[in-house]
């Protein structure tokens, strides 16, 4: 038997661009149903640093720092390698900042992020060193009521730490020196931080406002009358139900990283290994081209992550990625070596590093860099924390582990000689302060991860004390491709026009807006301005009233 339900807007989907959907519906008086396939709300969003890029946005005024409209577009005209569509190019840079107003105007609270320069190029056309970056104010759990424990966790952050407390505490790689009693307090009280913070500020509205909020519903397809999407049919705890909508349906499902196949079709690299939680899997992607739906690929997709595999602490997965690109790659003691056991990147910079990864070799026809690993020394394993675990957490045992760099190269099947020629190579310009090969950590972004503040220099260290450790690297990132959307979200019939009641946002549709850069803050923030615009269109209000 179907159950049937009306709302004016069903949003389907849980991270940024749903809460952001589903908010801004509520905002205009709509009746809203947010849904969610997993038991835990947030998605990738929850497990991120939660940073939003916005430029010339209210706090930066109200902090005293300038920015300019015009040299925001001459950045994302630079960052989008000509890849990105201009009209949502526009729509993100014009509705960004309006956005952010409109959701702190409706209690969200943002604050900036300071002291992080737009990255991962701070020296592009129109570039700004500070004031573009805002993250969540961190939030206790309490004020969720009964979702206070019903939020994605991920691996990486710590409770109620957001990424501005990391920076101004010396680093996401100096947390031995972070302050111990603040953690504590923090940890006791139930707060959440980066990415978690963001979706508890925006459920915490939700709630409020008397949004439907479903977990464990797994959206299927799409309904249709008369050409319109017009709601969404599913099934909850074994009951199939269909949902109508009489203003529109917004996709804000995620990309497809966890689905095999369409991987394989739309990225087609080596050690892929998916960088969100298992729920992710292209049913927006798949529910629009059931009815049509045209998609868009942007190409040398520069919004992916380095990392390696961990055990994951529960079913139905073995293993999940942990990102060090921020956390690990960056710090001293520690290098990247191919299978020629040669270095090949700034390992501080984790963009240089997926340019080195994906870069195809024609002679060799073969990606040259792939596989590659991670390898750092028993002073890196003192100094910072590995995985996620404890600071002086031993090493697991499914790391590789040698008491020599020759027992090591032979483990991994490397040439011992070609390593040692290597790690002597790197260690010469650590002990200098330098790295004449690849410039490690000659930018500010690289240095703001701060492996080491009190050292010569924060992201060189020698690798001289046994046991020396290496684990393979994965590769994984934000979706190449997704729906086409226009200016206002609304997706486009694969003949042209816009599908009547249908928008996406967030990485359910194609990253238009930026092309084929990637800049931190990018990707959750143009989950909340399409969400935000497309829940506005639905409702028939101007964005501009929103200034």
């Amino acid at each position: 038997m179907v159950a049937e339900q009306e709302f004016d807007l069903v949003v389907v989907g849980s991270g940024t661009g749903g809460c952001g959907a589903a908010l801004a519906g509520a905002m205009q008086g709509l009746k809203v149903a947010m849904l969610e396939k997993a038991e835990r709300l947030g998605g990738g969003t929850a497990c991120s640093l939660g940073g939003l890029w916005v430029p010339e946005n209210h706090l930066l005024a109200e902090a005293g720092l300038a920015d300019r409209m015009e040299a925001a577009r001459e950045y994302s005209l630079f960052l989008s390698g000509g890849s990105a569509l201009p009209e949502n190019m526009d729509a993100y840079l014009h509705h960004a900042r309006l956005a952010l107003a409109d959701f702190a105007r409706a209690g969200v609270a943002f604050r900036l992020l300071r002291r992080l320069p737009d990255h991962y190029y701070p020296s592009a056309p129109g570039s700004s060193a500070d004031g573009r970056m805002v993250e969540a104010v961190p939030i206790a759990r309490r004020a969720l009521g009964p979702w206070a424990d019903r939020i994605e966790e991920g691996v990486y952050n710590l409770p109620g730490v957001s990424w501005g407390d990391a920076v101004a505490w010396g680093g996401l790689g100096n947390a031995a020196d972070w302050p111990k009693e603040e953690l504590e307090r923090r940890k006791r009280e139930g707060m959440l931080g980066c990415g978690g913070a963001l979706v508890g500020q925006f459920l915490a509205q939700l709630l409020a406002r008397g949004v439907s909020i479903r977990a464990g519903f797994r959206a299927e397809r799409l309904l249709v009358e008369n050409g319109r999407v017009c709601g969404i049919a599913g099934t909850q705890q074994g009951r199939v139900l269909a949902l109508r909508a009489r203003r529109g349906v917004v996709l804000a499902t995620g990309g497809y990283e966890g689905n095999d196949a369409l991987v394989k079709r739309f990225e087609g690299l080596p050690d892929w290994m998916s960088i969100f939680p298992p729920g992710v899997e292209g049913d927006g992607l798949v529910m629009g081209s059931e009815i049509g739906a045209a998609t868009y690929k942007v190409p040398n997709n520069l919004a992916m992550l380095v990392g390696y595999a961990i055990p994951a602490p529960a079913p139905p997965r073995e293993w999940q990625f942990f990102s060090a690109s921020v956390r690990g790659l960056s710090y001293p003691h520690s290098i990247l070596v191919n299978d020629r056991a040669g270095r090949f990147c700034d390992e501080s910079q984790f963009q240089h590093v997926v340019a080195a990864l994906t870069r195809f070799d024609l002679a060799a026809h073969r990606y040259p860099n792939l596989p590659c690993w991670m390898l750092f020394d028993a002073q890196y394993a003192r100094r910072y924390s590995f995985a996620a675990r404890p600071l002086g957490a031993p090493i697991p045992d499914w790391v590789t582990r040698a008491d020599s760099l020759t027992a090591l190269a032979r483990a991994i099947g490397l040439a011992p000689d070609a390593l040692a020629e290597t790690v002597a190579r790197f260690n010469a310009g650590a002990e200098r302060g330098e790295d004449p090969e690849f410039g490690r950590g000659s930018s500010a972004f690289a240095r703001s991860t701060a492996g080491d503040p009190k050292a010569r220099h924060p992201n060189l260290g020698a690798l001289a004390e046994p046991p020396f450790h290496a684990v393979r690297v994965k590769i994984g990132g934000i979706s190449a491709a997704g729906l086409l959307t226009d200016e206002v979200a609304r997706v486009r019939h694969v003949r042209g026009p816009a599908i009547p009641g249908l928008y996406a946002c967030g990485n359910a549709a194609a990253p238009t807006e930026s092309g084929a850069g990637y800049q931190a803050g990018v990707s959750l923030m143009r989950g909340l301005t399409f969400g935000w615009l497309a829940a506005r269109h639905a409702a028939g209000a101007d964005a501009e009233t929103a200034a």
